[in-house]
């Protein structure tokens, strides 16, 4: 099922961009959160119509390659400020270890997460800031996996956050 949905979405962005408007808007963007696939991680953000853009991010999460794929929806496209709502599968939580103890619970957790953000223009070039509220739905493997680190006396473990933050900033262009 997920290898049927990752290739869904990987041809929607090879085909969103073979028949996109003549007008269409490229971003290519630096940033850290989920849309960015981590810590540290780029985006790159086809818009073939107005209001609707589609993405895949790539970054590192403390522990491996991170990736996401999804969509977003403009609310108000040609204002400078608009707020828009996402939808993503890929990369959403990571369980790192600082100890000998917690290799064993290392674990990237990938599903699906929803979210709002805020885009910003900025410049005369079409650049804009991106910044963003999301809630993960983590899966149950790694919840699992989450609870039995958590149990472990020898380890401390820090209370996951029932929502996450992303911020990037975003290079537009037209192709």
């Amino acid at each position: 099922m997920k290898k049927l949905l990752m290739c869904l979405i990987f041809f929607g962005l090879i085909g969103s961009s073979a028949f996109a408007q003549e007008n269409s808007k490229y971003y290519l963007g630096v940033g850290a959160g989920f849309d960015y696939g981590g810590l540290f991680g780029a985006k790159l953000e086809i818009l073939p119509i107005e209001s609707v853009g589609i993405f895949a991010g790539a970054g590192y999460n403390l522990l491996s390659i991170g990736w996401n794929v999804g969509g977003t929806y403009k609310i108000l496209p040609h204002k400078k400020v608009s707020p828009n709502l996402m939808l993503m599968y890929g990369y959403n939580a990571v369980f790192v270890g600082a100890d000998p103890y917690a290799k064993q619970y290392e674990m990237t957790s990938y599903g699906v997460t929803a979210g709002i953000n805020l885009d910003i223009k900025v410049g005369k070039k079409n650049n804009k800031i991106s910044t963003g509220l999301f809630v993960p739905f983590r899966s149950s493997k790694f919840m699992d996996n989450y609870d039995r680190a958590k149990d472990n006396p020898y380890l401390t473990v820090s209370t996951l956050l029932p929502v996450q933050f992303t911020f990037g900033f975003n290079f537009g262009f037209k192709i």
